[in-house]
Order: structure tokens, then C-alpha cells, then sequence
């Protein structure tokens, strides 16, 4: 996506926001609530779509107390996530890479946490969509560079139908690039970006440290 486009939508959407928080009356509110709605639509912001989707039936102070919280969704501050896993059950994790190697540091990424318990692997996005639909995992870590279907791809199929919360774990996806703004658009929780080198022995201690807690947080963890 054109980054000054972005910004420019993320502009007006702030300030349809205040007006959400400043209006007198629930007309006014639901008026703010669907030009909300219509520039989310247009800009096709998975996140966004379904906040206000689940506002449709609010009251005013509902709808008022949201503002806030949309307006740092579409900046890209706050991304939601699913419920915390119930106590004492497994975090399921899906890996969704075509590199081996990045797929098993990965694993050992997540063994520094015992809730993360990974229970499957797909070296390619069209294998991972299979094993989303099979396993339902409650976080899936995805590359955006893989074959047959790219992270792009898989993050376009997965928010019509997918679970659980994605993490894009990407050379690509460094903070602030056109590749992690659009991931994020596409309802992805967040992108870390991989070291430079990032098949080095070293990549755990260089980026283990967020990329788990990147994971928490998708999880609300």
C-alpha cells in the first residue's frame, strides 16, 4: 500500500475518531460510526472491519469509549488478539516457513515459554492455509517469502476463514516498510522483521527475545 496514502486515511480516520468520542448524541455517534465503516471498507483494513463490525448494536458511551482504541488500530499501535488461552492449556502454534533451519530456531524460539506448544509445520503458505484448516491453531508465525503461495497470499485467504492469531516473522517485514503495513492491513497481530543473515546460529539471542514476546502479546499473554 502507497505509504502517503496510508497516512493520509490514517489522518481523517483520527478524526472521525474524535468526533466519535465527542458526540452528543447516539444519531451522531452511529453517523460518525459508519463513515468509520465505510473508509475501513475502503481500504479493505481487516482489523478495522471487524472492531466496528462488533459496534453496529453499541450505546453512545459504548461507541464513545471505543474511539480512542480505533483510532490507535488504524495507526498500527494496537492490534487485536484473541482471548488468552484458558489456564493451563497449550498455546497451539503453527510455523509457516520454507526454510528448515528457520522453522526449527523457531521451535526453539517458542520452547522458552512451556504455554507455547507447536503442533504443526508448513514450508509453503498453501500448505499452511491446509494445516490452519486442520489443526485450528491459536497462533500461526508466518514467513511472507515462501513458494506456491507467499505470506501475502496466505494472510488474503486466512482472514476470510482462518484462526487464530498471525505474526509475521519476516526479512521482509522490517518496521515501518510497505511490506509490514500491509501485512498488518491484512489483519496480521504484528511484524518482526528476521536479522540480516538470519540463517546465522545466533538469530536466537539476536531476535528470540521479541519475536516471543510478540507471540505472547497475539495471544494475550
Amino acid at each position: 500500500m502507497d505509504e502517503e496514502l496510508l497516512a493520509a486515511f490514517r489522518e481523517e480516520f483520527s478524526a472521525l475518531c474524535a468526533d466519535l468520542a465527542l458526540a452528543a448524541d447516539l444519531p451522531a455517534a452511529q453517523r460518525a460510526l459508519n463513515q468509520l465503516r465505510g473508509m475501513a471498507d475502503g481500504m479493505e483494513m481487516a482489523p478495522l472491519q471487524t472492531r466496528l463490525r462488533e459496534l453496529e448494536e453499541a450505546g453512545l458511551d459504548t461507541l464513545r469509549d471505543a474511539a480512542e482504541g480505533l483510532a490507535a488500530l488504524a495507526s498500527g499501535e494496537a492490534q487485536p488478539g484473541p482471548e488468552p488461552s484458558p489456564a493451563g492449556l497449550p498455546i497451539r502454534t503453527l510455523i509457516v516457513d520454507d526454510s528448515a533451519m528457520m522453522r526449527r530456531m523457531l521451535r526453539g524460539i517458542l520452547a522458552g515459554d512451556p504455554r507455547f506448544a507447536v503442533v504443526g509445520e508448513a514450508a509453503d503458505g498453501a500448505a499452511g492455509l491446509a494445516a490452519q484448516a486442520e489443526l485450528r491453531p491459536d497462533l500461526t508465525l508466518l514467513d511472507l517469502e515462501m513458494p506456491v503461495l507467499d505470506g501475502m497470499g496466505f494472510l488474503a485467504e486466512w482472514a476470510i476463514a482462518g484462526h487464530g492469531a498471525v505474526v509475521v516473522v519476516s526479512s521482509a517485514a522490517h518496521p515501518g516498510s510497505a511490506a509490514a503495513l500491509e501485512a498488518l492491513r491484512r489483519g496480521a497481530f504484528a511484524a518482526v522483521a528476521k536479522p540480516s543473515g538470519a540463517l546465522s546460529p545466533d538469530i536466537a539471542e539476536r531476535a528470540g527475545a521479541e519475536i516471543l514476546a510478540t507471540a505472547r502479546r497475539a495471544v494475550g499473554g
